[in-house]
């Protein structure tokens, strides 16, 4: 990292990244689990609370929205109110509507298959594709129905949907594959496919395709469809296996994988492949834990983040599939994952009386853990400002949040643009607040009285101090409101030189009591890295 030259700070911050939504299972049309925003460093509860549910089911959100289903009871008791689509409010928990989904006999309970462009999409098909139901779009911001299908779907929670670039749902289930139009819910294309096991049977998509992994003779292959026509391309080299219940993902790179397991050693790997744009290449596989549902994730350095033999935890390098980092997880059960703009990793051990929440850093140090009883698929979702989102049973839904909060975390200096810095701390509601910064790093950091601030002085340091509240750095100094609450903007013009790209900011603030010279509470740091 190079430090900015003097206080020529105009960084020119432009937005190629944006509020990425976690949109569906695995987080994006990818699945991927990797997101733009800056997650949690630290278990800090933004809010906690919610309907009650007797089984955790995904959240996805949408700007500054969350959406899930909780459930009070099983088919067909309690039908058509008891697992309602439930809207929240991302920054409080409010509940910002309910809607019940119509139930007909022989169909399943809810579940949300995701959102996109303002609308929610819920069925009641699944079981393990034993019943099927329409998809049902739903207004994000009333919950009123916009649209039924024109097909029933039989596609469920696990094996989940993707949406093409204009927000077409694709769904992928046990012998059909259907691309329904977001505007109308008619069927744009539908294609045939086998999968190995009804109810794990979920697509993928990178760019212009769609991945599925199907039955064929001695084991698997990965195809790849048309995602515009439906058409089928090609398949993969066999991966040999009786059994699968896991759906592919596809790296930002786009690498193709697949955890083809079915509690064999024999046959239990982790595949990479390459899509040539004629046809797959293996690149590598590894041995894999026996584990049915999962949602891995990709770091922003490219690392593949899966769970091996002996349900360890793996960090693998994308060229070789070599084992970099691990932790001992000890996992088997839908495990699901989230990486950060940073690296930090997110992952949920699916598991029941002993459901957990951990957080990692790139390398599988562990930062912090939390319990959540019968986590089951009840997260990640890392929504807007790293908003993170998990959901248990009874009650228990809850938002983990740092103190300092960020919409964007890399920018471009050849155009300006703004990065929202939103300040959280209850305890010192109607305190006085101070944002500073730093071109130089977080560590060792500053001792300010009885707090450590994550910066080191530097010359950018000293401007935030000699320019609060100005044009760069705007309400950088003032007060938090009853809740605790402040927003602070970066404001960059385009164009401002700086001495060298990339260069990375980090910003923090402290609470500070000016009649005392005291300062009580110092924050995480935010992060913004500024290239060309």
């Amino acid at each position: 990292m190079q430090p900015l030259t003097g206080i020529a700070f105009a960084l020119a911050l432009s937005s190629p990244t944006f509020a990425q939504d976690w949109t569906n299972a695995g987080g994006n049309g990818g699945r991927n689990g990797a997101t733009q925003h800056v997650g949690p460093e630290d278990p800090t509860l933004l809010w906690t609370g919610g309907k009650p549910s007797i089984i955790a089911w995904q959240p996805v959100t949408e700007g500054g929205r969350v959406f899930l289903v909780r459930q009070t009871g099983f088919i067909p008791s309690g039908v058509p109110n008891e697992a309602p689509v439930v809207a929240m409010d991302i920054e409080t928990g409010a509940e910002l509507w309910v809607q019940n989904i119509p139930y007909n006999a022989g169909e399943w309970t809810t579940w949300v298959a995701g959102v996109s462009n303002g609308q929610v999409y819920a069925s009641r098909g699944g079981n393990g594709a034993s019943s099927e139901a329409p998809l049902y779009a739903l207004d994000a911001a009333s919950g009123g129905v916009v649209w039924t299908s024109n097909d029933l779907i039989d596609a469920g929670a696990y094996d989940g949907v993707v949406f093409a670039p204009n927000g077409d749902p694709i769904i992928a289930s046990f012998t059909k594959i259907w691309r329904i139009s977001a505007a109308d819910g008619s069927t744009v294309w539908s294609a045939n496919r086998t999968c190995s096991v009804s109810g794990n049977c979920g697509g993928a998509i990178h760019g212009g395709s769609l991945y599925v992994t199907d039955v064929a003779p001695g084991g698997h292959v990965l195809k790849r469809f048309d995602l515009a026509s439906g058409a089928f391309l090609y398949a993969s080299p066999l991966m040999p296996g009786f059994l699968v219940q896991n759906s592919p993902m596809v790296g930002p790179d786009g690498t193709v994988y697949f955890n083809r397991v079915q509690n064999n050693p024999l046959t239990d790997f982790f595949y990479a492949f390459e899509d040539t744009g004629a046809g797959f290449v293996e690149k590598w596989n590894v041995p894999a834990g026996y584990n049915t549902g999962v949602e891995y994730t990709v770091g922003p350095d490219g690392s593949v983040y899966m769970m091996g033999v002996g349900g360890v935890l793996q960090r693998l390098d994308p060229a070789t599939g070599a084992v970099i980092d691990a932790f001992p997880l000890g996992a088997d059960n839908s495990v699901r994952m989230a990486t950060d703009a940073v690296g930090r990793v997110y992952v949920s051990n699916g598991e029941f009386s002993t459901g957990e929440f951990y957080c990692f850093e790139a390398d599988l140090t562990l930062r912090w853990s939390e319990a959540v009883q019968n986590i089951n698929i009840g997260g990640p979702a890392l929504g807007r400002d790293g908003t993170l989102v998990v959901a248990g049973i009874g009650g228990d839904v809850r938002a983990y949040r740092n103190p300092l909060a960020q919409d964007v975390s890399a920018l471009s200096a050849s155009a300006g643009g703004v990065q929202t810095l939103k300040l959280h701390e209850p305890g010192s509601a109607g305190m006085s607040y101070w944002v500073l910064g730093s071109a130089s790093g977080t560590a060792p950091g500053l001792p300010v009285g009885s707090v450590l601030l994550p910066l080191n002085p530097d010359a950018y340091f000293t401007f935030t101090i000699n320019h609060p509240n100005g044009p760069i750095l705007s309400s950088s100094l003032g007060t938090l409101d009853p809740a605790g609450d402040a927003v602070c903007q970066l404001n960059v013009p385009a164009g401002a030189p700086i001495a060298s790209l990339p260069v990375t900011l980090n910003h923090a603030f402290v609470v500070v009591d000016f009649a005392t010279a005291t300062a009580s509470y110092a924050s995480n740091a935010s992060t913004l890295t500024i290239d060309a």
